[in-house]
């Protein structure tokens, strides 16, 4: 209901032309909640459910990273997208993507899928390292002889520098270099991919390193995996695939 102003021709004071104001301001609110309710009971039960389920993950998963991260005294913080990204190898550049850390949620499912096979890795590859995120995770929660971190960015790898120095460990160690020419080494690796990159980058460490996964049981765990038909191509099997994560396991055989 509106507020009344006095009589016709009288000038409406302001304290009127706020309650004016304020009482349609509240209906409309009101109104829009009212159809928000609505269209939320209309969804089925399991929906609901769901849509809360998520919500409360999503709040556990921030923080579980929080919690990692400070108990290690780690930086991994911060988006910057990928044509932001300081490098010397220019021409990357073009299929680089943004950096953002990837979640410990994400790197325990695919690595404890990893660990299910069976193989005994004897490295760690994470391709796009960032600021070393996967590294530490994998470090502080699987057994690893050695870790690696490729990072295209200068800077990002001083940051993961300044990580493991924190973090307290002689056997992660970052480099910087284009993954497209990165040379696995002899063993089985668990290389790590967190979609750091586009196809061509892709296909050109596969062409690079064929020789290493025919003569290795080595696997790549692919999360956010766009251009993993990459892989197929290439001869790839797929041993898992999360269609809701889309996070998945190849291995060349």
């Amino acid at each position: 209901m509106l507020a009344k102003v006095g009589k016709i021709g009288e000038v409406p004071s302001f304290g009127s032309f706020f309650g004016m104001y304020m009482a349609h301001h509240t209906e409309s609110t009101r109104i829009q909640l009212q159809g928000r309710i609505a269209t939320w009971l209309r969804r089925p039960l399991a929906h609901k459910l769901r849509s809360l389920s998520n919500k409360a993950a999503g709040g556990v998963n921030w923080m579980e990273d929080q919690l990692f991260e400070k108990w290690h005294g780690l930086d991994c913080s911060g988006f910057i997208d990928g044509h932001e990204l300081e490098t010397s190898y220019s021409s990357a550049r073009a299929h680089s993507r943004a950096y953002q850390a990837v979640t410990c949620v994400a790197i325990r499912a695919l690595l404890n899928e990893a660990m299910k096979t069976g193989i005994v890795f004897d490295q760690f590859i994470d391709l796009g390292s960032g600021k070393g995120k996967a590294c530490f995770y994998a470090a502080a929660n699987y057994r690893f002889r050695r870790l690696v971190g490729v990072e295209f960015s200068e800077p990002l790898v001083q940051a993961a520098d300044r990580n493991v120095k924190k973090f307290g460990a002689d056997n992660i160690c970052f480099v910087n270099a284009d993954a497209a020419s990165f040379s696995l080494p002899a063993g089985n690796n668990l290389v790590y991919l967190f979609n750091p990159f586009g196809e061509a980058i892709l296909l050109e460490f596969l062409k690079n390193n064929m020789d290493k996964f025919r003569r290795s049981q080595s696997i790549i765990a692919y999360a956010n995996d766009k251009h993993r038909l990459c892989l197929a191509k290439a001869g790839f099997v797929t041993l898992f695939r999360n269609q809701d994560s889309q996070s998945s396991l190849h291995q060349y055989l």
